[in-house]
């Protein structure tokens, strides 16, 4: 739903439901506050439609309770930035600009919101980690491709030497460690598989060559962000490209 159909829908509500009781006044800020704050342990994961549909839905009850005020106002544009279900991104893939219409991924467990090109691919929901997967699945010629993302117990440095040993306990060379700003905040660490002989005699990486690339986020309270994108050679200025962009859109929600 785009940004004025939401309006037209909460300027018909407003004419039906001006005169909602009291009880309803703290029956809805009550949801809102569930919605947002919910308690330790209470968190249940929902799909993408469930946060959005049901902030929305409260803020739309909310407005007709207490009218278009300041603070009203305020609360339900906060929403709205918040919770934009549908936005469209302009990205450069391979030298050529394109626009590309991203939807909302939210886990409440983990804490995190996060747009994906649902076009080219899909969410996988799993106990403790998501990954976002090609929406057609490859041939069983072509290595993984998924960006998964984790929450993990552990400071950033833990993280770097797990990664690291990772990287080295699967013959992977290290080819990157640094901070980066770009395209989140925290530290790139990028491992290449073992080149190998190819059919014609040419000896080295070739097309098919894993890539392993992680971003670790800093530290909070003892946990960190640990996203991990898996692809090949041929794939890192297509697929690679793309999972860079959409972790832009990453954003940490405690």
């Amino acid at each position: 739903m785009n940004e004025k159909e939401l309006d037209k829908k909460i300027e018909e509500r407003l004419k039906i439901d001006t005169k909602l009781a009291s009880e309803l006044k703290n029956e809805t800020w009550n949801k809102i506050n569930t919605e947002l704050f919910p308690s330790p342990g209470s968190h249940k994961k929902k799909g993408k439609k469930g946060i959005i549909s049901g902030l929305t839905a409260a803020a739309i009850v909310a407005i007709a309770v207490f009218g278009m005020t300041d603070p009203g106002q305020a609360m339900i544009q906060n929403l709205k930035d918040m919770f934009v279900e549908e936005k469209e991104q302009e990205i450069e893939i391979e030298g050529h600009k394109e626009d590309t219409d991203v939807q909302l991924e939210a886990n409440e467990e983990l804490r995190y919101v996060i747009y994906i090109d649902d076009s080219r691919y899909k969410m996988v929901e799993g106990d403790k980690s998501d990954r976002i997967v090609p929406e057609q699945e490859l041939a069983d010629k072509y290595p993984e491709v998924s960006m998964e993302i984790m929450r993990k117990d552990a400071t950033t440095e833990e993280m770097i030497e797990s990664i690291k040993k990772t990287l080295a306990d699967n013959n992977m060379e290290l080819r990157q460690e640094e901070q980066v700003k770009d395209p989140i905040d925290g530290v790139v660490i990028r491992g290449i598989g073992p080149g190998y002989t190819n059919e014609a005699g040419k000896t080295g990486q070739q097309w098919d060559t894993p890539i392993l690339k992680y971003y670790v986020t800093k530290t909070e309270n003892g946990q960190v962000f640990v996203i991990k994108q898996s692809y090949f050679l041929e794939a890192a200025e297509g697929h690679g490209a793309r999972f860079d962009y959409m972790l832009k859109s990453f954003e940490i929600v405690d």
